[in-house]
Order: structure tokens, then sequence, then C-alpha cells
């Protein structure tokens, strides 16, 4: 029998991207269970040429299933399946588990046999690696600072339907409710904690210990897409010609000299757009450039499918 792979929050927004992508892993229908809550059991998504049922996730026996994915944060879901002998690969796991990210510019993920807990990298981070795993060729990096410019997806259907609502409510003269946020979304822009693991996961896939990084998020009032302003000191001189080029080589990603929007470039896209790739006058060494992307889907679910498909290829 096939080993069977659980996907669980199945409709929710991460999940919808993943479910693009994953067919490339060569997964078939019989070896993949959907999973869901309870009141959306018995609904039925696409997976490539069938349709598949969402089971419930809660009470859900992964006795007779080797991998799950897990692509919002559950803690009770993430037990039970461990309890159950499954491994289970997230982007939301807490701990210090060492990060995972597989990508095409990326060595082959350091995974053991007896790791049960697989933390993969978020979406910025693995928007963000394989630009700068391509431009470290050029020179060691000794800075990189980055602002992150989150859509409302990155708070799941729940942050794009507030997001919808408090902006009919404002337009038409009505309080706007905050649940999700918290304070108004609409028509406002909202800082927010980034994630403290950032740099030392960043250091350790670019094996550069002493690369000093900081990051900063900023909620803005789109439904879909991520932008990220992102500055870079290298230890050397670099052509701003030379990293255009090399970006430019990589598979899913261009390089623009006109704006770049994510609804215009990367809507429901699995590619990246960087763009006012530009250096600084008297400063050979630095390097600044925007990056536009869809983050679920070149961001996250490029790394779910190909991390999955190592696995299946050489654990499962």
């Amino acid at each position: 029998m096939e080993h069977r792979v659980a996907l669980a929050h199945a409709s929710g927004i991460a999940a919808e991207a993943i479910l693009e992508k994953l067919p490339e892993s060569g997964l078939t229908p019989d070896s993949l269970v959907f999973l869901d809550h309870e009141t959306r059991a018995g609904n039925r998504l696409a997976y490539a040429d069938r349709y598949l049922n969402l089971q419930d996730q809660a009470g859900f026996d992964f006795s007779e299933c080797a991998l799950l994915l897990l692509p919002e944060a559950d803690a009770d879901l993430e037990r039970a399946a461990l309890a159950q002998g499954c491994v289970v690969a997230s982007h939301t796991l807490g701990g210090d588990a060492p990060v995972l990210f597989a990508g095409e510019q990326s060595q082959t993920p350091r995974i053991s046999f007896d790791q049960n807990r697989l933390r993969l990298a978020g979406p910025e981070l693995c928007c963000l690696v394989p630009a700068l795993l391509a431009l470290q060729r050029l020179a060691a990096f000794e800075q990189i600072n980055c602002v992150w410019l989150r859509s409302a997806e990155f708070h799941g259907k729940g942050g794009v339907e507030e997001l919808a609502s408090q902006t009919i409510n404002l337009l038409n003269a009505r309080e706007a409710r905050a649940a999700v946020y918290p304070e108004q979304i609409a028509f406002n822009l909202l800082s927010e904690a980034g994630d403290v693991r950032f740099g030392d996961d960043l250091r350790r896939i670019l094996v550069n210990n002493s690369c000093s990084i900081t990051q900063q998020s900023v909620n803005v009032p789109i439904f879909h897409g991520f932008a990220a302003a992102v500055q870079l000191r290298f230890a050397s001189k670099v052509s701003p010609k030379a990293c255009e080029s090399l970006l430019s080589s990589l598979d899913k990603m261009q390089v623009r000299h006109a704006a770049a929007s994510p609804i215009s470039d990367c809507n429901q896209s699995f590619s990246c757009v960087i763009s006012h790739l530009e250096q600084a006058p008297n400063q050979p060494s630095s390097l600044s450039f925007w990056m536009i992307a869809d983050p679920m889907r070149y961001g996250l679910a490029n790394n779910y499918v190909n991390v999955t498909d190592f696995l299946l290829k050489s654990f499962l």
C-alpha cells in the first residue's frame, strides 16, 4: 500500500496554494487524504483529475499516514499525529528544530531518520532565500535588512474577510470592527512583530553565521500578495549588472526596470518579480531591491511540495 499523506485545514488559503502545486510531487489521489473542521467534512476539493472528500480532522486516525502537512497552527492535531507515529511538517511549529528549505538553489534538506517534527520555512523566508542564495555567489553578505509588507492573506481567510467587511462598512459610514487584527486594517497600516527566529534561520540556510540581519513587518490593506524592501551589504564590491544577470537566470524569477505590484504581476503566481534593483552612489558593496510575490504560492507552496517530494523519495 502506498504511504498516505494527509493535508490538514485543506480549505484554507495556504492549503489551496499547496494543492495547486502538489500534483508535481507525483502523489496520486489514492495516496492523499484531505482533512478539515467538522463543519466542512463531506465537501469536495479537486486534486489532479479527481475530487476528494474532506474528512473531519478531529479524531482522525493517523496510523495509516506517514506524513501530515499542517499549513495552519494546530497544537492538538500535531500532538495526535505525532502520538500515532506520523511525521508532521509545518511552518507553524514552535521549538528550536532546524528550519527546512528546499529549492532549486539550496542544498539537499538535512533531515535525519529520527526526526518526526519538520519545521518548514515561513512565507517571507521562502520568498527571499532563492534570491539571496544566488547573490551570495558574488560575495558574502555582511548585512541584510528587510521590510515585509503583508497582505490580509497572511492572516488566513479570516484576515481577508475582515478587510473586506471593514472596507464595506467604512464606505457606508458604519463601524469597522476588528477581531483578527488588533485594530482597523482597512485604509490603514499596522506594524506586527516578526518571527524572532528569522535571523538565525536565514543564517543557517545561507551558511553565514556572521551576517547581521534585521526585519520589520507591516500589515497593509490589500487582500493578496506580498512585497519586500530589501537592502544588502556585501563583504566586497558587487556589480548591479552582475546581480541582475544572476537573478534573471533563476527559474520563476523576473527582473524588471518598471514598477511591479502583487495584483498585476504576481496574483496567484508561482513566480516572483524583482524591481528597482539599485546601488547607492559611492556604495559599491551595497544593493537594494523590491521583491513582489504570491507568498502562499511562490513562498509556502513551493517549499512544502519540494520537501514532500524529497521525503517521499528518500524517507517515506
